[in-house]
């Protein structure tokens, strides 16, 4: 600003200005001053941080705080972090007073009471810098074969550039709508055009117009050279961030380095994709900073080189950092503790005072309450099983055990993910290894949480020392119309929707479509409180929760939806539907029974179903007067004398005769369709009872005094 001002020859003395100098004036103090220019809101993040200011101003945001200054009474601003718009891919509200700016390498994490106003400012910023901008930002990795494909890795800034025509000779194209497109037959910005041609770190070439989205220019004039191997971890340290695990340690790394290759660095390590060790390469901290890291390579020049092999083995010390770089000091305090935790557990450091059951809770608790800490506690529990030394006979099995706890509550990241299943494959698929069994349960746990989220309730201590002892089931009772009894085995992760395959399998329905028909009820209070679970409630959890509410709880099954025709030809299928319509027919809830006097025909019917029912029971004789009386709908019976109604039945004793209990059923069935021209079901609507004090966050699961989301209101029967 002083040049500035020397060059215009401006002064107290001579203040006058022509409007372009005024112009380049007020430029150049935007420029420098950019707090000054900024628009300020209140805000805060993480503990610890102290974020207090967030500053928007024309180039980007600002976390700011204040601090004492030696001249100012109030103090001054002083800038924590700083992010241009080309960083930032979009802002959300994620619930009242939260923001969550979605990065390129990151998510941050602020609460402000003015977040409405600061995400409709930030998103008018970034629609008119990217309306001209000829920038574009990865939002996913794209690392091609071809060395004429451009690739790139999640959160690049691409420079878009004219589209570079094919060789002569040659075509480009790509597949659009399951079918082969040429680029040179398609006009520019076409709707099937699909590529793009542009530059990062001195790389040209083409790549899939889908894995990017316009960005805001970056705040320099050129490009920067290739990035070496940063370890800076891509945890924001000023703010709390609530899915950190997912984007942690995105390495701008370039291209990466396949075997084989001859620009390969001289003491450069390739190792085999999606291993732990290629995670640990990525992500852990920098070995070199570890001096009681023992295990040494040679590398071609005779270098020693550390490797991360001894961070992944285990160790009998507790950790001083965690193994995950992390650089928030209270994350990186709350990793210590959790491997404290993990020892306990596995017998290798004393519990002092705690039980195991204490232990496990807080670990669980840990990993539920910072998300960003459930890839760090598997990485150390992985570490405490490989290559376990330890003096206590049962410490690895103790590790197995509680891996197998944890992928049972808390899922791991999509970063992680592929690793750590190859881990757990590896060990379960490779002859003569030990704990080949619990590591493919692991590795069941672990698809089962990420598809239905996780446990909720925490193990009870009975259910904990069945797990230690190697028992991971337990029999449960589920109870099917007419009183039939199913004890299923119910396993750690075992969901709702799998107890309803598997009894509509041994009822022969493997469609979709079918099973989806089918509904698991809690039931307490002597049936008067009736509540439907939803398909991702997990059993144990729901009956951990319904032993606090009533120890005589029950779990029914019923079918609630009747889209699907009926089936006659399994016994089990045709017996639990029989005991489900019954007693709904009896009470006349079925639209097939007449309201007024029935008609012969209808005597017919209602006379051969009684006698069916007769038979259902494996009675070969006629019924008596008052065993016909309960097989007829009250308001039937009343229309038409006892003794008529003998008669009517006795009519079709001979069609009936020959019929087995089974075969009765179904045709009582058949009949009770075929009047209806149409799926059978009740013709009503009840109300629910309500179910006290069952819980469940996740969607689609029991909640609070009603029926689960997305559940059918129909009532079990």
């Amino acid at each position: 600003m002083k040049a500035l001002f020397a060059q215009n020859q401006l002064d107290m003395q001579r203040p006058l200005a022509t409007e372009s100098v005024k112009r380049a004036v007020v430029g150049t103090a935007r420029d420098s001053w950019e707090v000054y220019f900024s628009r300020l809101f209140p805000a805060t993040g993480s503990v610890g941080t102290g974020v207090q200011i967030l500053a928007v101003s024309h180039t980007g945001i600002k976390l700011l705080r204040r601090v004492k200054g030696s001249r100012e009474a109030g103090g001054q601003l002083q800038v924590l972090r700083a992010y241009s718009f080309a960083d930032i891919l979009f802002v959300t509200i994620p619930s009242q007073n939260m923001l969550e700016f979605n990065l390129a390498s990151e998510k941050v994490i602020l609460f402000s009471a003015r977040a409405h106003q600061v995400k409709s400012l930030v998103d008018d910023f970034i629609l008119e810098l990217k309306k001209d901008s000829d920038y574009v930002v990865a939002v996913r990795n794209f690392l091609p074969e071809d060395p004429a494909l451009l690739a790139f890795h999640k959160g690049d800034i691409i420079h878009l550039q004219p589209l570079e025509p094919p060789r002569m000779g040659y075509s480009a194209g790509c597949v659009v709508r399951k079918k082969v497109v040429y680029l040179e037959e398609l006009r520019r910005k076409g709707p099937d055009f699909g590529w793009r041609f542009g530059t990062i770190h001195g790389r040209v070439g083409r790549f899939p117009s889908e894995l990017v989205q316009p960005a805001a220019a970056p705040d320099f004039l050129q490009l920067p050279a290739e990035p070496g191997r940063g370890r800076a971890a891509a945890v924001a340290a000023a703010v709390g961030c609530t899915a950190a695990a997912r984007e942690v340690g995105r390495r701008r790394e370039g291209p990466p380095v396949r075997a084989g290759s001859p620009d390969r660095a001289e003491d450069g390590l390739t190792l085999p994709p999606h291993t732990m060790l290629e995670f640990a390469q990525k992500y852990f901290r920098d070995p070199q900073r570890r001096p009681q890291d023992g295990l040494r390579l040679k590398s071609k020049e005779g270098r020693e080189s550390r490797t991360l092999e001894d961070m992944l083995c285990f160790t009998k010390t507790p950790l001083q950092e965690s193994l995950i770089e992390l650089s928030d000091s209270s994350l990186n305090k709350m990793a210590t503790d959790m491997f404290l935790a993990v020892m306990r557990f596995m017998g290798d450091a004393p519990l002092k005072g705690q039980s195991e059951l204490d232990v496990l809770y807080t670990l669980l608790k840990l990993c539920g309450d910072h998300e960003v800490m459930r890839d760090e506690c598997y990485c150390q529990v992985v570490k405490q099983i490989t290559d376990n030394t330890s003096t206590k006979q049962d410490s690895c099995q103790r590790g197995w055990r509680l891996l197998y706890i944890v992928a049972a509550y808390h899922s791991c990241s999509e970063v992680l993910q592929p690793h750590l299943v190859r881990f757990l494959q590896d060990v379960s698929r490779t002859p003569g290894l030990p704990f080949q069994g619990i590591a493919k349960a692991c590795e069941q746990n672990l698809h089962k949480t990420l598809r239905f989220g996780g446990r909720v309730e925490p193990p009870s201590s009975m259910e904990l020392r069945a797990m230690l002892a190697g028992r991971s089931s337990k029999r449960q009772l589920f109870l099917l119309p007419g009183g039939l009894e199913r004890h299923l085995k119910i396993k750690t992760c075992t969901v709702a929707l799998d107890v309803v395959e598997e009894i509509c399998a041994e009822m022969a329905l493997t469609r979709p479509e079918a099973c989806s028909e089918y509904v698991i009820f809690a039931v307490t209070n002597r049936g008067q409180h009736v509540c439907p679970l939803g398909r991702r409630a997990y059993i144990l959890d729901v009956a951990s929760e319904m032993e606090q509410v009533d120890g005589g709880y029950m779990l029914w099954f019923r079918r609630v939806l009747w889209d699907q025709p009926l089936k006659f030809e399994n016994e089990l299928y045709v017996t639990m539907h029989y005991n489900q319509v019954l007693p709904d027919y009896l009470k006349g809830l079925f639209s097939s029974v007449p309201a007024s006097r029935p008609s012969d025909q209808q005597l017919q019917q209602v006379s051969k179903l009684a006698l069916l029912q007769h038979r259902a029971k494996d009675h070969s004789y006629l019924p008596s007067m008052r065993e016909v009386q309960d097989y007829i709908p009250a308001q039937l019976y009343h229309t038409v004398a006892g003794s008529a109604w003998l008669n009517l039945v006795g009519q079709h004793r001979q069609q009936t005769q020959a019929l087995s209990p089974h075969q009765a059923r179904a045709q009582f069935l058949e009949l009770q369709q075929r009047g209806r021209a149409g799926p059978l079901h009740p013709c009503r609507q009840p109300k629910w009872p309500q179910l006290p004090q069952h819980r469940d966050p996740r969607p689609g699961a029991v909640s609070s005094g009603g029926r689960a989301r997305g559940e059918p209101a129909q009532c079990p029967g």
